[in-house]
């Protein structure tokens, strides 16, 4: 029963913190998850949580999104997306937990000391590296966003644009995990009770945000966010 009252509580401030801040529900939920599941259990239960998420996005900034900015990326995405859960279901799970504590500590370290640097302008070898790492951090961990966030804010013309074709992006891939995940045995029905519970509680944490957006310093919440995540990857390195 903690289990499913930590994870709501958690997936609820995702909401808030995705409302307001425009990212970190994945993040989020992933610091609590693995504390109870194993990774791959845990990225499968995340990943399924967000898709009503970024359907919602997409619906929301359709008349914004450029398919064609998606097609490339998203292929590239999706295939070491794939072959990353194709791996995950065999690899052995304490192993992964070490490693996605590591990767929270990187992903900490690179927002408090070089996410504001990142180039104008991204060459095609550069592009084809930060889709294939997301897309494998996503199979892995279901926490591919930040890389892909950069690319298209430096390859898109507005915010509505940005967030319509990002949120297809992941929403495509999201399908396409959920199914292979199912097909690998590593989301099942058992899950399904978690899955419900994390959607309702993230749509409730969304719809808050909209109500207090205004009141909230949106980048004192992303640099608390990122502390709380820095801390759960010394947990996931370090501990048992």
């Amino acid at each position: 029963m903690i289990e499913y009252i930590s994870f709501g509580i958690i997936a609820l401030l995702a909401g808030l913190a995705q409302g307001v801040c425009g990212f970190g529900a994945g993040i989020l939920m992933m610091m609590v998850l693995p504390l109870f599941l194993s990774i791959s259990r845990a990225a499968a239960v995340s990943g399924a949580v967000s898709l009503a998420l970024t359907l919602l996005m997409i619906i929301r900034y359709r008349k914004h999104v450029s398919v064609r900015k998606v097609v490339v990326p998203l292929l590239v995405y999706a295939l070491f997306s794939a072959l990353a859960i194709r791996f995950s279901s065999s690899v052995d799970q304490q192993l992964l937990k070490r490693i996605f504590g590591g990767f929270l500590i990187a992903l900490t370290a690179y927002h408090f000391l070089l996410s504001k640097k990142q180039p104008k302008a991204w060459s095609l070898p550069v592009c084809a590296a930060a889709w294939a790492f997301s897309g494998a951090c996503s199979g892995l961990f279901s926490v591919g966003g930040p890389l892909m966030v950069l690319y298209y804010l430096s390859s898109t013309d507005s915010k509505e644009e940005f967030l319509g074709t990002t949120e297809l992006l992941f929403f495509v891939n999201l399908v396409l995990s959920a199914y292979l995940r199912v097909r690998n045995g590593i989301l099942t029905a058992e899950l399904l009770p978690l899955v419900g519970l994390g959607t309702a509680c993230m749509m409730a944490g969304l719809y808050a945000a909209n109500r207090i957006i205004d009141r909230i310093d949106g980048a004192k919440l992303k640099n608390i966010v990122y502390i709380g995540v820095g801390l759960s990857g010394i947990i996931n390195l370090f501990g048992r």
